[in-house]
């Protein structure tokens, strides 16, 4: 059976409290959880980079501190590392508001994100997390791990919720002040375009 060294870069958010409690939940014999404070004010490069060569998993994933874990996530996320050995798994996360990430099935910058990736623990085998311009850590690192390791699967199939809202009413509030904005730049785009 696959196991999980977990990821943790965080600078102390309140969230990471609820963070950790998603991932906990979930453990299993062979599972570690490193947890890392980090101020190096790169999204979590540093430490990420930092632990990569202490993990002891058979998979790494990592995870932010103001997301969440869905129940039943690493289950899921076993049942696909047990079924294809040595590969990368890329699966979906949803926000409070607007479309899942990723997407479209497609390895490119800001289609996928640091808590979609499932990948096989494999020393020399790793690509690094580093920003270059525009593009994120997230992506370079899985760009690279991509080219030496192969081509990811794309699960679809949510396990992350992006800083979830606890409380329906403001989730409601924040869900219809999202809709009045797409609404509001979806009438300026028709009326530039003289729809």
């Amino acid at each position: 059976m696959a196991t999980f060294s977990i990821i943790v870069g965080t600078a102390g958010r309140k969230t990471l409290q609820r963070t950790l409690r998603s991932i906990t939940r979930q453990l299993e014999p062979g599972d570690e959880l490193f947890v890392l404070r980090d101020d190096s004010g790169d999204a979590g490069d540093t430490p990420r980079n930092q632990t990569m060569h202490r993990a002891a998993g058979s998979h790494l994933l990592f995870m932010d501190d103001d997301d969440v874990y869905v129940p039943g996530a690493f289950a899921s996320m076993r049942r696909f590392a047990d079924d294809n050995p040595g590969r990368i798994g890329i699966f979906r996360m949803a926000y409070t508001t607007g479309p899942k990430r990723w997407r479209v099935p497609e390895l490119r910058n800001r289609n996928v994100s640091t808590q979609n990736f499932l990948v096989p623990n494999v020393p020399g085998r790793l690509g690094v997390w580093e920003h270059r311009g525009t593009v994120h850590g997230d992506f370079t690192f899985i760009e690279e791990t991509a080219r030496l390791q192969g081509d990811p699967i794309f699960v679809d199939e949510v396990t992350v919720r992006v800083r979830p809202i606890r409380n329906p009413l403001k989730a409601f509030y924040v869900r219809a002040r999202y809709r009045a904005a797409l609404g509001t730049r979806l009438r300026a785009l028709r009326a530039r375009l003289g729809a």
